[in-house]
């Protein structure tokens, strides 16, 4: 990102689906727009999702009469283990009482609602530490191609079958684009990527284009191909690669890294409007999951002017704290976000973003033991991505190390690398922490946290400065000496335990070895030094299912169905604490979101069971029925 363009690195994992909403940003005026962003339909075809309640300020009224009262359920505040109160009353946006019901009935007046919760649960509404909204609500807009266990391809078949269907559902014509998003050839029973022949047998009216789970690399179908002007004749790009037909220099649908933009061209962009009711309607989405305040974990400059534009004309449902990654983050930028410390509106500036290296399941975390199934002859090259794209799922077919054997000729010694230089990492923190600016650095692998240790004791030396909250996110390695100097230095961890679900098994037998995989994601021994931490999903990577995320890290089962680390196992009132009170903390806004406290936000989520007594391993099981954001509902589902 650069202060007039998102800065584009030298790797596919910088998505071109984020150019998307950049360009649009780059177009927005102060022209009137609102009209327009109400009326547009997306560039996609969009699933519409249960209706929503206007998020417009209600008129204030005389006295202290509640608008409403919810009773007859479970009411879990999170202020402490296994508090629940009678009843609460919820005025002009805010909680006015919370107690028995017989107290908080004493604000019931003439015109108040009586809310009987029929014997479910209500809670604070979901808090998310650490995701991507931007890049989720574009990946909303598309068919999802997600593998097994957290979406339904196995087979090239069922890509073709879901690709069949997105046609058929949003009554695509001839000539429209169809966008999947999401596929893992790693991850299917073929163990290849579909070619062009893959996807023209679901179609050859519509150019047809599938984006790698990785961002790394997309496949397309032959009137795709066509529409680029790609075809034998035309030579691999700078940084690069058309894969070809064997035998012959007619492509085969697949195109790598820097072969992916000469799609730009060609895919339709849209207005500032419909990029701004992309992403109102991909919000929608985090509202069903019971999320009422989210991140945008790596944001450039034009998703920033759309999001305050949307905050302008009303159209955000929930909360957005964005933290623009640090590569093009000038001084007004970090200007920027030191005024936005104590704004109180639908979104704002949280801080900066640091990526230090990649991811475990890519082979690109740094890490200061060797992997421990080497990657294949040719490993890795840096990615050096701007934003968080390198997280994704990427291991090519050169890379790709089996549960059956060892690669023949493994590089010796493959320990990942950094994504930032330890100069950088310094001048980053030194100058974030004069500036008061709160930083999220991204370290998978525990060589890539001992960076950020080492500039965090370089910029503050004995003057510890736990006033900045910084974040360690993911911290998927972290070991006990770095717990021990992160406690003493006021330092925080935000962990995603899917990890433990769906890569436990590859992080055990091929990534890390049984030792190292059963110490991902540390809670229990982080907690237990008096660390604040947050869980995360990390969206787009897994989903945005916030009670699976709790349910992970209480029960860290992997999908082959054994424990994983059972010692760092937490409780299910910990967890749940990651995700409310504590992740509130974490975004320096625990006075007014996080617990069910009087004066704070009617930021809540009707649950179908109290996940605090319910057998914790059905805590994934529960259903989010109702999300409020300040007293009106933003989701209900449907009976």
């Amino acid at each position: 990102m650069s202060q007039d363009h998102h800065h584009r690195t030298g790797c596919g994992c910088d998505s071109i689906f984020i150019d998307i909403i950049e360009n649009a940003g780059r177009e927005l005026t102060r022209r009137d727009f609102v009209r327009g962003a109400a009326a547009a339909a997306g560039i996609f075809a969009i699933g519409t999702p249960a209706s929503a309640e206007s998020q417009g300020a209600k008129p204030e009224k005389a006295g202290k009469s509640a608008d409403t009262v919810y009773h007859g359920g479970p009411i879990v505040t999170m202020v402490k283990d296994d508090d629940r109160v009678q009843a609460l009353a919820v005025k002009d946006g805010k909680i006015l009482a919370a107690g028995s019901l017989s107290k908080v009935m004493t604000h019931k007046g003439e015109g108040t609602k009586l809310v009987d919760l029929k014997g479910k649960c209500l809670m604070p509404g979901f808090v998310d530490p650490h995701s991507h909204v931007v890049l989720q609500s574009v990946k909303f807009s598309t068919a999802n191609l997600d593998p097994k266990p957290i979406g339904e391809v196995g087979s090239i078949a069922d890509i073709q079958r879901i690709l069949r269907d997105w046609i058929k559902e949003k009554k695509l014509k001839p000539g429209q684009w169809v966008i999947g998003w999401g596929y893992d050839d790693t991850g299917i029973k073929e163990m290849r990527h579909p070619n062009r022949d893959d996807l023209d047998a679901v179609s050859t009216d519509h150019p047809i284009l599938l984006m790698h789970i990785s961002c790394h690399l997309m496949a397309g179908n032959s009137k795709m191909l066509e529409e680029i002007g790609v075809n034998a004749q035309t030579p691999d790009p700078d940084g690069g690669k058309i894969q070809r037909k064997p035998g012959s220099n007619e492509p085969n649908g697949v195109l790598e890294e820097h072969a992916m933009l000469l799609v730009m061209k060609k895919l339709p962009m849209p207005t500032p409007e419909k990029a701004m009711h992309l992403l109102e309607e991909g919000l929608r989405f985090y509202s069903q999951a019971g999320i009422t305040t989210a991140q945008d974990g790596a944001t450039g400059l034009g998703a920033i002017k759309l999001l305050r534009a949307m905050q302008e004309a009303g159209k955000l449902p929930i909360d957005i704290v964005a933290y623009p990654v640090y590569k093009g983050a000038n001084d007004s930028v970090l200007d920027a976000i030191t005024a936005d410390r104590k704004a109180t509106g639908r979104f704002r500036l949280g801080g900066i973003k640091l990526v230090l290296d990649g991811s475990i399941q890519g082979y690109t975390a740094f890490l200061t033991e060797p992997y421990y199934v080497q990657p294949g002859e040719k490993a890795h090259t840096p990615d050096k991505c701007d934003g968080e794209n390198a997280e994704r799922i990427f291991v090519s077919p050169e890379t790709h190390a089996s549960n059956e054997a060892k690669p023949s000729k493994p590089v010796q010694e493959h320990r990942g690398f950094s994504s930032m230089s330890q100069q950088e990492v310094d001048e980053w923190m030194k100058r974030c922490d004069a500036k008061g600016v709160q930083v999220l650095a991204h370290t998978n692998g525990d060589a890539a946290t001992d960076m950020l240790l080492k500039a965090v004791e370089k910029s503050r030396g004995t003057k510890d400065r736990p006033e900045l909250r910084t974040v360690i996110i993911h911290a998927q390695t972290i070991r006990d000496d770095q717990l021990d100097f992160a406690a003493r230095h006021g330092l925080n961890a935000s962990f995603f335990p899917i990890h433990v679900y769906f890569w436990g098994d590859r992080h055990r037998d091929i990534f890390l070895g049984p030792q190292r995989a059963a110490r991902i994601d540390p809670s229990r021994s982080a907690l237990d030094r008096k660390m604040t931490i947050t869980l995360h999903h990390d969206a787009p990577v897994a989903g945005i299912d916030m009670l699976n995320v709790v349910w992970t890290a209480v029960n860290r089962i992997t999908s082959s169905g054994k424990k994983l680390g059972p010692e760092e196992c937490i409780t299910p009132f910990e967890a749940l604490q990651a995700v409310t009170s504590h992740a509130a903390w974490q975004y320096f806004e625990e006075a007014r979101k996080g617990t069910l406290e009087a004066g704070k936000l009617a930021d809540m989520v009707i649950l179908s069971d109290d996940p605090l007594a319910i057998d914790p391993l059905k805590i994934r099981d529960i259903k989010v029925l109702l999300t409020i954001k300040e007293g009106a509902t933003v989701y209900q589902a449907k009976v």
